[in-house]
């Protein structure tokens, strides 16, 4: 009887224990330290689903798609202020379909490990928006940070739950403590809300990006200034030989067209991305070199199909001409873009 009630205080005792840790674990689940843990752990072992749960993936697009968009103007000191208003009203509008796009994109990048151009029915695909969404998502640098270290919960001055993140961009390898802000959901848990500094990570990625991009503009710009003379001189003597054709061109005409653009401007094209990828580039400015080569690549592969076009008179490749020119354009748009420190392909057009 005296063993049998001493099993039976043993067991008590190990229910109870069991009990106490138990409530202790989920009172635990509920505090900021165990959200801190989490994210650590779904770091250090790829776990994308737990990753997830710690975070409030729609607060911090919507926090961030602010911060990026603020950021755009950062350089544009001279605006005048009835025109960023304006700019402000209109990326509020177009706010909802941007972040609900973006959303879906770093859900797919989560399952996949890669980021896909937006496809289909998507908003974000071309311009649909008026804006170009692949160098918004560049410039807010979300493709190009990786993580280098996980720091331990701190609370701030202001009473508030920070998890310091340290960061490197890709392009300068530069350090940066990124903080990320937590509170409670409805259900009580702790989640990542918001990126208190993301827009002075994002100024000063961008700062340290102008310094290589002004030394980078400066020693290209003597062989730039050749070359668009160059592409300049052939484009007048092209202009002056197709001026006086229609669309009944005899075939010695197409043939002395196919010969000048495959003898003369096509090696032009093909110079100047032998200049490019010999070119010594600061690790900041290499968007934009990547930009200048993409350009010349596609405004290359539109004289080819041009020539390949007025050749055989195959209206297919003339349209593939005018498709690969229209992508040329966009990418020297960028280009200048960056170079006149103006982001004119997001904002919608003044009259």
């Amino acid at each position: 009887m005296r063993n049998c009630f001493r099993q039976n205080k043993i067991v008590l005792i190990f229910a109870i224990v069991l009990l106490a840790l138990y409530a202790s674990f989920v009172f635990f689940m509920y505090t900021p330290w165990y959200t801190a843990t989490q994210l650590r752990f779904a770091y250090q072992n790829n776990n994308t689903t737990l990753l997830m749960r710690t975070i409030d993936l729609d607060s911090v697009v919507s926090f961030g798609y602010d911060d990026v968009t603020g950021d755009l103007f950062t350089y544009n000191s001279n605006m005048p202020p009835k025109i960023k208003q304006i700019f402000d009203q209109f990326y509020k509008l177009i706010k909802k379909n941007v972040c609900d796009g973006t959303l879906t994109m770093l859900d797919t990048y989560l399952k996949d490990d890669v980021w896909h151009d937006p496809t289909g029915t998507s908003v974000l695909k071309g311009r649909e928006l008026g804006i170009d969404y692949d160098e918004l998502l560049e410039r807010s640098m979300l493709r190009n940070t990786s993580v280098r270290k996980i720091g331990s919960l701190i609370k701030d001055d202001n009473g508030n739950y920070i998890i310091p993140v340290t960061v490197a961009d890709r392009y300068t390898d530069t350090d940066f403590v990124l903080e990320l802000q937590l509170q409670k959901n409805t259900e009580g848990i702790w989640q990542i809300t918001k990126i208190i500094n993301y827009r002075d990570y994002l100024i000063h990625v961008r700062d340290l990006c102008n310094v290589d991009i002004a030394s980078y503009i400066k020693d290209t710009k003597d062989r730039t200034t050749e070359y668009n003379r160059i592409f300049q001189g052939l484009q007048t003597k092209f202009l002056t030989m197709t001026k006086t054709i229609g669309s009944d061109v005899s075939a010695d005409k197409r043939t002395l067209i196919q010969n000048f653009i495959l003898s003369e401007i096509i090696p032009a094209y093909k110079s100047h991305e032998e200049y490019l990828q010999n070119v010594n580039v600061p690790a900041g400015a290499l968007h934009l070199h990547i930009l200048r080569l993409q350009s010349n690549a596609k405004t290359m592969e539109a004289w080819k199909y041009f020539a390949a076009g007025i050749g055989k008179n195959s209206k297919a490749s003339l349209v593939k001409a005018e498709y690969s020119h229209q992508s040329a354009l966009v990418l020297e748009q960028k280009v200048s873009d960056i170079i006149n420190k103006m982001p004119a392909l997001f904002v919608p057009e003044i009259p």
